[in-house]
């Protein structure tokens, strides 16, 4: 019986020290692994600047974007480990197939028949001062035209063109696509 007690108890141990947690910024999104006394870590004194470059949809359109939620996760967990979130600068530019997941909510309810999965958190991200975009050679390639854009994302030339400009400006390419 002190077996199986002592089993149990390493076993209960091992379930919580992998459980994903909420973040203090994005409580519905981003949940991570909190990794206690990594051996890398973000310097907190220092400043970042990050661009996600997100061009790969979902295909279901009842789910979120799960390249949108490493932006939160990003946060999220970096904020846990001590960084400043006034020291993260970020943006987002959406092309290709997730161009899709910009639309405002009448947009997506008329070409989809749902509620966008992604509009909560792009407004929760525009709310924090994460820069969005959409590459408006995408949106043309898949019909979409500037007014069926969430107002919380900016509608650019290109996807090219905002990776270019931030990247020479210093931003730090993300691409997990």
């Amino acid at each position: 019986m002190k077996k199986l007690t002592l089993i149990f108890a390493l076993f209960s141990i091992f379930i919580q020290a992998q459980t994903l947690e909420k973040g203090t910024i994005l409580k519905d999104y981003g949940q991570f692994y909190n990794i206690e006394n990594p051996d890398f870590n973000l310097n907190p004194q220092q400043k970042y600047h990050v661009i996600f470059d997100i061009r790969k949809a979902t295909n279901d359109v009842n789910e979120l974007n799960p390249l949108l939620n490493v932006v939160a996760r990003f946060i999220n967990m970096h904020v846990a480990q001590g960084i400043p979130f006034e020291n993260l600068t970020l943006v987002v530019i959406f092309h290709g197939s997730a161009t899709k997941d910009v639309l405002s909510e009448k947009a997506y309810k008329e070409k989809f028949r749902k509620e966008n999965p992604n509009l909560d958190l792009l407004n929760k991200l525009n709310d924090l001062g994460v820069k969005l975009y959409v590459c408006g050679q995408s949106a043309m390639h898949y019909e979409i035209k500037k007014e069926d854009v969430a107002k919380s994302v900016k509608y650019a030339l290109s996807a090219l063109s905002v990776l270019t400009q931030y990247q020479s400006e210093g931003y730090q390419l993300i691409d997990f696509n």
